[in-house]
């Protein structure tokens, strides 16, 4: 091997070193930032938008080094929903939206295979009312990457629910199987999901709600009471 051979490998593996330390040092931010997002998970207590920016700026010093980093835009992605609950300004909300909805399809270009983005994916379109092809396609990749992600299912079912009118008959099938599937893994999450859009006829007869819809599902399983309009006697 020549000197100059040399040189160009000594080089290139040098680049290759610092590349490295950079993703490490990324991947490292992102391992951080997430243990703050965890903490929130366990606590009760309302989440101060303070706090949201907070860890936003570690998901932004991790793109810093990796500025395709999809951990950290998901993270970034995560936080614009966060920002869209504690918004008071329906403009900073929609802003958020798309900021979101930027983050996980760029995201998406290095983990196409993640059901969590497809699925986060098709919640910021439901966000930013675009129940488009692009928002069914996530529905459908979210679904069929993670049929066993409880998380991912349940983002699917929340916004599928939402656009269930706008559904055909096989996506309609497809989210009813998610209600089904969410049952086995934990019943009372997936009910409240579908209770908060008054759709017990989903899960009327499935074995696994039994004890947790039974009331609603007798009062859909009674007939309808017909009241007669009272008559004056005859005087």
């Amino acid at each position: 091997m020549s000197r100059l051979h040399s040189i160009a490998l000594f080089a290139l593996l040098c680049l290759i070193a610092v590349e490295s330390a950079k993703l490490g040092v990324s991947g490292l931010i992102v391992e951080l930032a997430q243990i703050e997002m965890d903490r929130w998970g366990a606590s009760k207590r309302p989440l101060p938008m303070a706090e949201v920016n907070r860890v936003a700026g570690y998901f932004s010093d991790s793109l810093g080094y990796a500025p395709d980093n999809p951990w950290a835009l998901e993270g970034l992605g995560t936080l614009d929903f966060a920002r869209i609950r504690l918004s008071t300004a329906p403009a900073e909300a929609l802003a958020s939206a798309r900021d979101a909805h930027g983050r996980f399809r760029t995201a998406l270009r290095q983990r196409p295979t993640s059901p969590f983005l497809w699925a986060n994916l098709a919640l910021a379109k439901l966000y930013l009312d675009e129940l488009d092809a692009e928002f069914f396609s996530a529905l459908s990749h979210a679904d069929a990457l993670g049929p066993w992600e409880p998380g991912s299912q349940r983002v699917v079912l929340f916004a599928g629910l939402a656009a269930w009118d706008k559904l055909d008959a096989g996506q309609q099938r497809a989210l009813s199987r998610v209600v089904e599937r969410g049952g086995r893994r934990n019943a009372l999450k997936f009910f409240e999901i579908v209770k908060s859009y008054r759709r017990f006829d989903l899960v009327c007869g499935l074995k696994d709600y039994d004890a947790i819809v039974g009331a609603d599902c007798r009062k859909l399983a009674e007939p309808a009471r017909v009241v007669m309009p009272k008559t004056r006697g005859k005087h």
